[in-house]
Formats: C-alpha cells, structure tokens, sequence
C-alpha cells in the first residue's frame, strides 16, 4: 500500500526508551528508487508493491501519468541497507508471472541513506490533524484544543497503515458518515485493519456496535488495539491476525451488518464471494484501495453475486465504494 512513514515497532520504541540517545532511536531507514526503462501501467505497479512489500517497511508508487496512459514508478523505503539481489529478483518472479521483460538490472536500482531525524518532531510537522464533517483525526503529538463540534480520534500518524491523510482511508470515514443517515450498525467486521482507525471509526459513530478486526500482520494487530485502548473503545473492539477471511474469528462473528475492507483492487476482487458470505441480507460494505480506473473491475465482480452499488466516491487518483446485499 501507499505508505512511507518509519514502521511501528521503531516508532513504538521512540515512545517507550525516550532515555536513550538519538542514535538509539532513529531507524536506520534507506530510500531505494526503482529506474525501470519502459512504462509501468495497467494492474502491473500494484502486483510490483505486492511482489516487493515484504522486503521494505513501505512501498510507494506515484502515478506520473504518461501522455500515453499511466506511467507509475516505484520507490521503497527499507530499514536497513536493502537486498538489492533480492529486490532484482523479486521484479523477475512478477515478470515471468506476467510473461513480459521488464526492464530493470541491478545498476536501475538506485539506493540511498536517509539522514537520521527526529521523526517525532517529523510527524507533528507534516501529519497535521484532519477534519471531516463528524471526525477530528489526531495523533499523540498535538496538544492544542479539540472542536467541540467533532468527534475525536486519536491515531498515531507514524504507525500503521491508516492515519487518515490517505484518500482511501478518508474515503471509507467519509463513507460511514453517509451511512449515519440511514443505517444504525450492530455488528460491524473491519477487513484488513492496519492501525484500526476504521474500526474505531464504527466503534465511535455506533456506540452500540461490536467490531471485528483483522489483519494478516501481527503488528497491526498490537497497533489497533494499542489505538483502541487510547481513544476508550478497546471493549468493543477484538483485532485478530490471520487470512483474511479464512481466520475462524471472522466466521464465529459472522454475520456482519457492516463490513470495511480497504485494501487493494485484486484482492477485493478475490475476496468478493466471502465477502457475500460472511455480510448479512441487507448489510453494507465499503471497499477502497482501489484506483478509480479499477472501479468498474471491482465493481463487477461483486454486483455478479448480487450486491448493489451504493454510493462511489473519487477521491483523487482513488476510489471507495458503498455496497449493499
């Protein structure tokens, strides 16, 4: 996913061993630019993150778009002096999976250290609070007053994925909102939690709801419930890492009258049918993570097995859909 903060367990660190000296501290974070001498377009730049996200600590990918079409590059941060073999090697699986020649050798692969700093002073610079119509987005590092008109929720902005500056993730808040209209959420799941600020969204805008959350990363896991716990609603919220949809908490809790999922297009698109199993008749789903040029694909794939669009939003180069069995 479209990431680059530090990751959380050197950030966690900073905030428990604040005796310890700068050089104990800081990661050691580098930077790796990925010099491909041809176009990178269509579904290839998100099957490169997903090829590639295992060996850095964020993928990001910046659409620079070509006169012809989309042309994406691609940039790791890693912690640690990267693999670059490995890096190379990982770029080929995705070719050959793809059946194309991509053209990248070791010496396109430009890797540079980044200059320590204090990135705690780093995120209160560049991670201001958000505001939506209902939600005052915050991290730990601000202490000015909060709008009484707004409800407030406190996420750290360098854990994981999910802060709420990104456009998917702001779409799926902005999504609930609509649906406060409507719809009253009793038994909400959270697909791909990351650092569970959609999970506490429900959690805040429902007070009766009890949510499931879910992440294939363990650290994502000890993020949201980290987060719950700060903003008081830890009693409502069970985070769990596994498969997706094939953790056994997931079916236990099931059926769900409100499910989040921002992800990645071709991973929704897989997880369609469970989707449709674990959602209740009459249930709601937002997706995002996908670009708006994948709306049509995602889309399809769900309202073949019966759900209905809602509501979609474009936000940016992306999308969040509402829909509904």
């Amino acid at each position: 996913m479209v990431d680059n903060r530090p990751p959380v367990n050197d950030y966690t660190r900073m905030q428990q061993y604040d005796d310890l000296t700068p050089s104990d501290l800081w990661p050691d974070l580098w930077t790796v630019r990925l010099n491909f001498r041809q176009t990178l377009d269509g579904a290839l730049p998100e099957k490169l993150s997903e090829a590639l996200e295992d060996v850095a600590v964020s993928v990001f990918l910046h659409n620079q778009e070509a006169t012809d079409g989309d042309n994406w590059t691609v940039t790791l941060t890693t912690l640690g002096a990267p693999d670059i073999k490995e890096i190379h090697r990982r770029v080929g699986v995705v070719a050959a999976a793809e059946n194309i020649k991509l053209l990248l050798d070791e010496k396109d692969i430009v890797t540079e250290k980044l200059p320590q700093k204090d990135w705690l002073q780093h995120v209160h610079e560049n991670f201001p609070p958000i505001k939506t119509d209902k939600f005052f987005i915050y991290g730990s590092h601000y202490t000015d007053e909060k709008p009484k008109d707004l409800i407030p929720l406190q996420i750290d902005a360098a854990t994981a994925f999910g802060s709420g500056e990104h456009e998917t993730t702001r779409g799926c808040i902005e999504a609930l909102e609509h649906l406060t209209e409507s719809h009253s959420f009793k038994n909400g799941l959270d697909m791909g939690c990351g650092s569970g600020i959609l999970a506490i969204a429900l959690v805040k805008l429902w007070p009766d709801i009890k949510v499931t959350a879910v992440d294939i990363d363990p650290e994502s896991v000890i993020v949201t419930d980290r987060h719950a716990a700060m903003n008081d609603v830890n009693t409502k919220i069970h985070a769990a890492a596994g498969d997706g949809y094939r953790l056994p908490l997931v079916a236990q809790n099931a059926p769900y009258d409100i499910v989040t999922a921002n992800i990645l297009a071709n991973p929704l698109i897989e997880m369609a049918p469970a989707l449709l199993n674990v959602l209740q008749p009459g249930g709601c789903a937002i997706l995002s993570g996908l670009l708006y040029r994948q709306k049509a694909d995602v889309l399809d794939a769900h309202e073949k097995l019966g759900l209905r669009l809602v509501r979609a939003d474009k936000i940016g180069d992306w999308c969040a859909l509402i829909l509904q069995k």
